[in-house]
């Protein structure tokens, strides 16, 4: 269902749409229209940015026959990520390229089992991980697209956040890892920055498996990743 726009923030006059219960930027109650119930809690992603630049898959671009590119999203020392359309299942992921030093084998061996894991991590929490794929030698891990905005960005802009949110957000990460435990998948690299606030307000888990393969390319000297 389309999220309509219902006015301003009464304290930040940040733009607030229907269905959101506080404003993501001060975090002020507000209220629903006339009905004077508050609704569910949206945090919403920052406006996209019109000055990034383009990757290297233009818009428009179809890789391995399947996902046409509909934008680069974002860029760091393992490579950039785009959000594509799977044409194949008709809907949104994000391609992860890993840029840089081309993998040896036993790298590349450790990679796959890393995806072969987290691909079998299911919850509400995490980030849904498909597969792993090559194209012009570079690999690239295909994976649920979130629109949304990381807990680290998200904490820069407001401050900090209310004391039950900060609550509610702790219990499902701990819950996202309770269930990549189960499966036998280490995150490595857990920090705000990988936790990402979906449109919904739901908090999930990013990048399971990538931290070994990261401190791999680090070594080679590879700047840090930083999406």
């Amino acid at each position: 269902m389309a999220i309509r726009s219902s006015g301003v923030c009464p304290k930040c006059a940040r733009d607030v749409q229907d269905g959101w219960r506080v404003c993501p930027a001060c975090a002020v109650p507000l209220l629903a229209g006339n009905s004077g119930r508050e609704t569910e809690t949206v945090f919403s992603h920052p406006p996209s940015s019109s000055g990034i630049e383009e990757g290297r898959f233009p818009a428009g671009t179809v890789l391995a026959g399947r996902y046409r590119v509909l934008g680069l999203v974002g860029r760091g020392g393992m490579g950039e990520v785009y959000r594509a359309h799977d044409q194949i299942l008709n809907q949104a992921v994000a391609l992860k390229f890993l840029a840089g030093a081309r993998l040896d084998e036993a790298a590349l061996a450790r990679f796959r089992n890393e995806v072969r894991i987290a691909r079998q991590v299911s919850h509400p929490n995490v980030c849904r991980v498909y597969d792993i794929g090559a194209i012009e030698g570079q690999h690239y891990l295909s994976m649920e697209y979130l629109d949304g905005e990381d807990l680290n960005s998200l904490i820069r802009r407001i401050g900090r956040l209310p004391q039950d949110k900060a609550i509610e957000f702790t219990r499902k990460i701990c819950a996202g890892l309770a269930a990549a435990h189960e499966r036998g998948a280490l995150h490595r690299d857990l920090k705000p920055a990988n936790i990402m606030i979906d449109g919904r307000g739901q908090v999930r888990i990013m990048d399971f498996g990538l931290a070994r393969i990261s401190h791999r390319l680090l070594a080679k000297g590879h700047p840090s990743w930083h999406n």
